[in-house]
């Protein structure tokens, strides 16, 4: 399953989360992209995080899951320091 996992990262929609780390997670859109999400873990660190993007009121926002990604990618950037 990692390694399924680790493809999404490496080729797949969470390409933005990539930190070079053996990271591996899943993104998510859905209907109306109304909710963007990633959930991703490093194994090495036993480190696990989920990141949601939308709005309270439940309308569409104009993103994409990869820029949750992205901001996974960031936050565990800056935690595994």
């Amino acid at each position: 399953m990692t390694q399924l996992l680790r493809g999404v990262v490496r080729s797949g929609t969470g390409r933005a989360a990539s930190i070079g780390l053996g990271e591996a997670g899943k993104t998510g859109t859905t209907n109306d992209n109304r909710d963007l999400w990633f959930v991703g873990f490093i194994p090495r660190h036993n480190l696990l995080t989920g990141i949601w993007l939308g709005n309270d009121d439940n309308s569409p926002t104009s993103g994409s899951s990869g820029q949750a990604a992205a901001l996974w990618g960031k936050f565990m950037q800056t935690i595994v320091r």
